[in-house]
């Protein structure tokens, strides 16, 4: 295995998720979470791990992202602080914003103590000296509502932090994020710079809305995320459902969804969509005898694809 460099003194002194010896390490550690990983995506968070950097995984909505986040700080033990990206979301949503109810109670207590603070001030000069020295109280982390990149900043322990669908943000909303994902830091004008104490494994989800941006993509380790195949597909629903299927139930499975998805779809399922019929179908005791359209309401979002799906199923039980 080759030696890596090691980290700048600045992240020496700060703690991190722990080191993994394999990509093979982490398979395992997130198969006890119910994720079944394939090798791209253990060998991308051993990587992003091993140097750390976020994590930038794209791909159709559905196929696992969010999951894979969730997953691996649970398997890890981690707090995950998630932060859901939006059209017009901004600094005072991602990052910080001021407690103004809390600053205005403390400027009325002030108010009820300037004559104490003020009363023996030899000129203005002097009286003004003293209430410019009360501005960094004003000002100070005490008077913070810490959002959650500010929150995954200030934790003493490792966090992992999910940035959700930040394509779905404006590309204005990038230049906040680099220097949290650079130097794991965040600015503040009034207070200075809050440096991290701890490094966050930081996974940034796209379902490819738009292009990120070249700074933000240079940041991260790269994962795209195809839809499993049929075999990894019934793998993560037998993980799912455990003990409570048999090899039978997910053979019967695999062979409705190869004929539902042979027929000419306008919205093919997902994979979470497919583990929620599988759910479904396995408690109410449905079999490919029994499937009706309304069964189908957890697979497939369209009335015309449930159609399709549903005649082609009849289909072959008439055979």
């Amino acid at each position: 295995m080759i030696d890596v460099e090691p980290l700048p003194r600045k992240e020496q002194v700060m703690k991190k998720i722990r080191q993994f010896k394999s990509p093979g390490e982490i398979t395992a550690l997130l198969r006890q979470g119910e994720y079944i990983a394939n090798e791209d995506i253990a060998t991308a968070i051993y990587i992003a791990g091993l140097l750390s950097k976020p994590l930038l995984v794209e791909g159709q909505p559905g196929v696992g992202k969010t999951e894979l986040a969730k997953s691996f700080s649970r398997a890890l033990g981690l707090e995950l602080i998630r932060l859901q990206c939006y059209e017009g979301i901004d600094d005072t949503k991602a990052v910080y914003e001021w407690e103004y109810s809390k600053q205005l109670l403390y400027a009325q207590m002030l108010k009820g103590k300037i004559d104490e603070i003020l009363g023996d001030a030899a000129d203005l000069a002097s009286a003004m000296g003293r209430l410019k020295s009360f501005n960094s109280t004003f000002f100070s982390e005490e008077f913070i509502i810490k959002r959650p990149l500010l929150r995954a900043i200030s934790s003493p322990e490792p966090v992992v932090l999910l940035i959700d669908e930040v394509d779905k943000s404006e590309p204005s909303f990038e230049a906040l994020l680099l220097e949290v994902l650079s130097d794991y830091q965040i600015s503040i004008p009034e207070i200075g710079t809050i440096r991290a104490a701890s490094i966050p494994f930081v996974v940034l989800t796209s379902n490819n809305a738009r292009d990120l941006s070249d700074e933000l993509r240079r940041r991260c380790i790269y994962l795209y995320m195809n839809m499993p195949d049929s075999a990894r597909q019934m793998e993560i629903v037998g993980a799912k459902l455990g003990n409570r299927v048999s090899a039978d139930f997910l053979k019967m499975v695999s062979g409705m969804l190869s004929l539902i998805n042979a027929q000419d779809l306008k919205r093919p399922p997902s994979l979470s969509e497919i583990i929620d019929w599988s759910v479904s179908i396995a408690s109410a005791g449905i079999d490919k005898d029994h499937v009706s359209v309304s069964s189908l309401g957890s697979l497939l979002k369209d009335d015309s694809d449930q159609q399709k799906a549903f005649a082609a199923l009849w289909k072959s039980q008439s055979r």
